[in-house]
């Protein structure tokens, strides 16, 4: 890999060391003592007086090609002190380590649209095994693909942060028989949206983007990395994330999303129920929970996901239930963004939707037999229900 910086004068830098301009400046290049360059394959852009740093690398054939723009601190004016102390320093130990680490994901997609992040998603070319040596408050999760939750706590509040090792692209997984880890250039190929497939460095200050993320942040795009259908067939539960992050940027979906969601919102019933109920977890704890269960069930896609609620919402009308969000979601809204609520305290105000009275003598057996029953396919677990159900029947006698 070579980063090269393309200025409006049309001349070549390359500085593996530091190179430093209005538009540059990380300058990395990979140890490679046999590499040679020919200015031939660069494309020289005419930027009006500032600088693009590009990273580029070589295809099978040795041809330079371009990997990512990369953008630096005075391009994307992240607020460094947004990005949260036990992040920064485990990317710091990552790195000291000799290992690369970006924060990713959803954290960069919202530190870019003025969104505070409430995770700190982690990449990494740091194997599962040697995360865990170096974080001894850590522990490896999953089956195939591994994740490392680290332990932290500050202030007497604990915090997980997840750190994931970059994955091999569908090609290079099947060539390489069991092998599942890859590089950076791979691993973005396996997130949903450009958007979300941005690598952020907080030591460094810069962003690389090999998708063109960035770009439609700034023109609020919403972009699969594929097509919508493709994508949609391979893993059904991105409809549900592309609204939601339509929903929380304000970035409108855009027809040609819309339409592929209403043509495939069916095959979000062969997705495994424990991978939904995380993604209804995650829709309650976005803060913006009404609107993305509004535009699911404009979309049609309520009726898959959250089959009850939506014949809930198709009896009202538009006034009733625009009253019924703004007394119920809405409230859970403005509950989640001052403070943390748990799952089954954000079950209930979800389930509060439906309007259903309850007796206060009623058994809170009862309830949560009704919460679990009305949830399919989804499957909260007994606690959670248990604590919905606690709170609906003291919601009745309030």
């Amino acid at each position: 890999m070579i980063s090269a910086m393309i200025t409006s004068s049309q001349s070549i830098l390359i500085d593996p060391d530091s190179v430093k301009a209005r538009r540059g400046s990380e300058g990395h290049l990979d140890a490679n003592p046999t590499y040679h360059y020919n200015r031939e394959h660069f494309n020289l852009l005419n930027l009006d007086d500032s600088t693009l740093l590009i990273r580029y690398g070589t295809n099978p054939d040795g041809k330079l090609i371009k990997k990512a723009e990369v953008y630096t601190a005075e391009d994307h004016r992240i607020d460094p002190t947004l990005i949260d102390l036990d992040a920064r320093r485990i990317i710091r130990r990552l790195q000291r380590e000799g290992f690369k680490a970006y924060i990713v994901g959803g954290a960069v997609r919202d530190l870019l649209t003025g969104l505070q992040p409430k995770d700190f998603d982690i990449a990494t070319d740091a194997l599962p095994r040697r995360l865990r040596k170096i974080f001894p408050n850590s522990r490896v999760i999953g089956r195939r693909f591994r994740l490392v939750h680290i332990y932290s706590e500050r202030e007497g509040k604990g915090k997980i942060f997840e750190v994931s090792t970059f994955r091999a692209s569908q090609r290079s997984e099947h060539s390489r028989g069991t092998s599942i880890y890859g590089s950076v250039e791979e691993d973005v190929w396996r997130r949903d949206f450009t958007v979300n497939a941005l690598y952020y460095c907080p030591e460094r200050g810069i962003i690389i983007d090999f998708v063109g993320g960035y770009r439609d942040i700034q023109e609020k795009k919403i972009c699969p990395l594929i097509p919508a259908d493709t994508s949609f067939r391979e893993d059904p539960v991105r409809m549900i994330r592309g609204i939601k992050y339509a929903e929380m940027t304000g970035f409108p979906l855009g027809p040609a999303l819309t339409a592929s969601i209403k043509r495939h919102r069916r095959r979000l019933s062969g997705c495994s129920a424990a991978r939904l109920t995380e993604e209804l977890y995650k829709i309650l704890s976005s803060g913006h929970s009404a609107a993305i269960f509004l535009q699911s069930y404009r979309l049609k896609l309520l009726e898959v996901f959250f089959p009850t609620l939506h014949d809930r919402w198709h009896s009202l009308g538009r006034r009733q239930l625009l009253e019924n969000l703004r007394a119920n979601l809405d409230l859970l809204d403005r509950h989640v963004k001052k403070d943390t609520l748990s799952r089954g305290s954000m079950l209930g105000y979800l389930m509060r939707s439906f309007n259903k009275r309850w007796d206060p003598s009623t058994d809170v057996e009862q309830v949560m037999v009704w919460i679990q029953e009305s949830c399919k396919p989804l499957i909260p677990s007994r606690k959670e229900c248990q604590r919905a159900a606690t709170l609906l029947l003291r919601w009745t006698t309030a």
